[in-house]
């Protein structure tokens, strides 16, 4: 089967881990089978031109190539395939990285509805409402992203011992839905009412890919504080790690960290719940690897779960 990804999320050498997860998807398939190619439209660094410009590109290769189906990764990628006039005449599915009321709204959802052929879901959105909509998060590489010592991940980020760090990710500046301000005043408030004078965060921000996981095992804690996701790759991330997490509730996390022992989602973006969560979190052994093994978020299951998708579209 061949398949060709549309997708405006995709590392670059200045940008080593936006998009990062989709890359990884497209090599967890081409593992189970098969064919893949991808057409990346580099919005983040070039602009509103590079989607003008994608519309012929997306033309030149249908009109080159056929596919059984092209996934369009991102509502503008989807929009591209569709001004392109190719759309209608392959069979197309979307995936959409937040809940699409987020991603560009309602309206758009439903203009790519009517011109594509299925559906994908980060999260176990209200518009799941026939059998070509799915819900399937991104899987996480567990052979990558398995705990490692504290103190040796500390050394090897040269990073001291004796901190509390809690770990701030925004994949390649601090975005706005990301709502620093709120993890920064739950960071305060630790200080200032808990008395963890020790407390420190930091930051994973545009850092090359085989440091990540040395940022989540040397944390004690991973700090969501979103105003909106679909489903947040870091907090998988966190959970192969084995590295509590307490999170706005926010696309997916609920469901995610059900029964995960020291992980917390809080029922309000108020900073002071959030501090009193995470107080609770550090006082607790965690189990995120075994929890998201049992629901088949590894890269390999979500793999062979994305094959089936594509073999009952074509």
């Amino acid at each position: 089967m061949k398949i060709l990804h549309i997708t405006n999320n995709y590392p670059t050498d200045n940008l080593p881990i936006f998009g990062i997860f989709v890359k990884e998807q497209i090599e967890s398939l081409n593992k189970v089978g098969l064919q893949n190619d991808v057409l990346f439209i580099n919005g983040r660094e070039k602009g509103k031109i590079a989607y003008l410009k994608s519309i012929a590109n997306i033309r030149k290769k249908l009109n080159k190539n056929n596919y059984d189906v092209i996934h369009c990764h991102h509502a503008l990628s989807a929009i591209c395939l569709i001004l392109s006039g190719k759309a209608k005449k392959n069979k197309v599915l979307v995936s959409f990285q937040n809940d699409p009321i987020y991603e560009l709204g309602t309206k758009v959802f439903n203009f790519i509805k009517r011109n594509t052929n299925a559906w994908i879901f980060k999260n176990n959105s209200d518009l799941i409402t026939d059998e070509y909509s799915f819900y399937l998060p991104n899987g996480v590489n567990t052979d990558f992203f398995k705990p490692i010592e504290r103190n040796s991940a500390r050394e090897s980020l040269n990073l001291n011992n004796e901190p509390i760090y809690i770990l701030f990710v925004s994949s390649n500046f601090i975005r706005q839905q990301k709502r620093y301000d709120l993890f920064s005043e739950t960071l305060k408030i630790l200080k200032e009412a808990y008395n963890y004078q020790n407390i420190q965060e930091i930051k994973l921000i545009n850092t090359s890919r085989e440091k990540v996981p040395l940022y989540f095992n040397a944390a004690n804690l991973h700090l969501l504080s979103s105003d909106f996701e679909g489903s947040p790759n870091s907090v998988k991330e966190s959970m192969a790690c084995n590295t509590p997490v307490v999170s706005t509730n926010v696309g997916n996390v609920a469901e995610l960290l059900k029964n995960v022992n020291g992980s917390y989602v809080s029922k309000t973006n108020d900073p002071k719940e959030l501090a009193k969560l995470v107080d609770c979190a550090l006082k607790e052994k965690n189990n995120g690897l075994e929890k998201l093994l049992q629901q088949e978020l590894d890269i390999n299951s979500v793999a062979n779960k994305l094959k089936n998708i594509y073999t009952k579209i074509k």
